[in-house]
């Protein structure tokens, strides 16, 4: 159908006659111009003048008719920012100024951050570029009459949008677009490379790790440079050679002084499980993505869970079916320890200064002294977890000399540069792992099967007033809200975007309606629903009843259990 019926109906819009706003995107919301195919729909039933427009481009119009799928994800992300853009181009506010009256119309794109993510607001469609966009109507809406002004409507759609539809087809950058996922497609091969290594993290020479305005690259910053004992070279299937640092498996320790540049590095390591647009400073920064950061998360909500590994008798407490709405230091750090390995997670990154000192060391002495602590201190499981576990663990330590005798490898940040100090240290090594190793009477089970409840897990809440029951899902700045349930994310650092936390909203919600077993396996579930994403797109999952945007970002896997496991209302088996 072509556009002149969707300028017209535009036109006739008035924010006093909801059904001239709805006949938008009625069963023939589809619209045609110059070859793209436009699709209106609703985002909100609530909000009828915020209107969501999706734009169909065919591949061949811009010429990647042979795309390699495996760089979907890149090639849309770079389509998504060419397109926004040309959109910031527009400034809608001084555009439709007039007089004393000002107009609210404006054009939503997406605006993505430094990473590489799978997004609903671009992706390929079998053989098209569906760029879905939420274009947010009141245009023109004035508060005195608050009412949708039709012809600014138009004005919008026919002038800006369409002077972008048509500058982003007309001038493409295939060159700039091939360059992108060039890094995109190293960082892949890279990532597959750490596998084969046996590396937890790669840290490529010259990288930018600290961070300016915007989480940008900071300018002046000192490059970082791999220590020559640790320095590896790739060699890519397209002849690209590059050189950094790789820290391997096990037990690796960072010490220095205050200042020095060691949690920046930790942070750009934890950072690393995403891939990052090109100049970027981290691109080549690439962990094993099944990493996470543990701190000692006060207050958190655990529910029945097997502490045992750390935290043996307390007193009015079944740690082997633990249970707090409010834990304490110790015991929310050990629980994050334990569901991180259960949920899959190969490497912990640990900053001592997020972390609870009591459950981190318990010196010699002090084992003298204190011999019926029910604590068992993390010295004495790190090495227990790579060994059995196959867990590697990377701390940032600088108050205690306890970690330099269990580590692998020790290194000094001293000035922002890194330095391989296992030479220095070691005539000054005190003890043997053994002095460590915490005989257990039972063998420890470092992996737990979660199993959930179905009928615990509800979205839906009664309305204490007039006792309707209804279903509520929304997501604040760092919570998630479902049901009666309200779950704090705040203190996961791998949730990078309030899209992420949306999506994880959503995920949570589909375990609770899409099936009527009595029980579910938490992690195998979770896994699927990951399947699902990835064959039909985040679409799958997203509802617009309720008023969360409409914009998803696939957040890393072990996030979405761990912000489940933050949830009150669930019972496990």
């Amino acid at each position: 159908m072509a556009i002149n019926r969707l300028i017209k109906l535009l036109g006739s819009c008035d924010l006093s006659d909801v059904t001239s706003l709805r006949a938008l995107y009625k069963n023939d919301n589809v619209y045609s111009y110059n070859g793209v195919t436009i699709i209106c729909n609703e985002t909100h039933k609530s909000r009828p003048e915020f209107v969501k427009f999706t734009l169909q481009i065919p591949v061949q119009m811009l010429n990647l008719e042979h795309r390699d799928r495996a760089l979907d994800a890149s090639t849309a992300d770079f389509c998504l920012r060419a397109f926004g853009s040309l959109i910031n181009e527009i400034d809608l506010a001084q555009e439709h100024k007039t007089g004393k009256e000002k107009f609210t119309g404006k054009i939503f794109v997406h605006e993505p951050n430094q990473k590489v993510i799978f997004r609903n607001s671009c992706f390929f469609n079998d053989d098209m570029l569906n760029l879905a966009m939420v274009i947010r109507f009141p245009v023109h809406m004035m508060e005195k009459r608050n009412v949708v002004a039709g012809k600014a409507s138009v004005k919008i759609v026919r002038k800006e949008l369409g002077k972008a539809i048509r500058d982003f087809v007309a001038f493409f950058d295939n060159d700039a677009c091939v360059q992108f996922n060039t890094v995109y497609r190293r960082q892949l091969e890279i990532r597959a490379l750490l596998q084969e290594r046996k590396l937890v993290c790669f840290l490529a020479n010259n990288s930018v790790l600290p961070r300016g305005k915007g989480d940008k690259p900071l300018g002046k910053a000192v490059p970082f440079i791999s220590p020559a004992e640790d320095e590896i070279e790739f060699t890519l299937s397209d002849g690209f050679v590059i050189k950094g640092m790789g820290i391997s498996e096990g037990v690796t320790v960072i010490t220095g002084g205050g200042y020095s540049g060691k949690s920046t590095l930790l942070d750009s390591m934890l950072s690393g499980i995403y891939n990052h647009v090109p100049q970027d400073g981290r691109e080549y920064c690439i962990t094993e993505e099944r990493s996470c950061k543990i701190i000692a998360e006060d207050g958190r909500s655990v529910t029945s869970l097997d502490i045992t590994p750390f935290i043996r008798d307390i007193p009015h407490s079944n740690t082997k079916a633990f249970n707090s709405e409010h834990a304490s230091g110790s015991t929310s750090q050990a629980a994050n320890i334990i569901e991180a390995v259960s949920f899959g997670c190969k490497a912990l990154l640990i900053d001592e200064d997020r972390t609870a000192t009591n459950f981190m060391i318990r010196d010699s002495r002090m084992k003298q002294i204190i011999q019926d602590d029910p604590i068992v201190p993390f010295t004495d499981r790190v090495r227990h977890l790579y060994t059995k576990a196959g867990v590697s663990t990377i701390l940032i330590i600088g108050g205690t000399s306890e970690y330099l005798d269990l580590a692998d490898n020790v290194y000094m940040m001293n000035n922002y540069s890194l330095h391989n100090f296992n030479r220095e240290l070691k005539p000054f090594r005190q003890h043997s792992y053994e002095f460590y190793d915490r005989d257990d009477e039972h063998e420890v089970q470092w992996k737990l099967e979660r199993w959930v409840k179905t009928d615990s897990l509800t979205t839906f809440k009664k309305d204490e007033e007039s006792n309707r029951i209804f279903e509520y899902v929304n997501v604040g700045r760092n919570t998630i809200h479902l049901g009666k349930d309200t779950v704090d994310v705040s203190r996961l650092d791998t949730i990078i975007s309030q899209q992420q936390l949306a999506t994880i909203a959503y995920i949570i919600r589909y375990l609770a309606n899409r099936t009527r077993e009595s029980k579910f396996n938490l992690y195998r579930s979770v896994q699927e629903v990951f399947d699902l994403l990835t064959e039909q797109g985040l679409d799958a999952i997203y509802s617009n009843s309720f008023d969360i945007p409409h914009d998803l970002e696939l957040p890393a896997l072990h996030d979405v259990l761990f912000s489940f496991s933050r949830m009150s209302s669930p019972v496990y088996e």
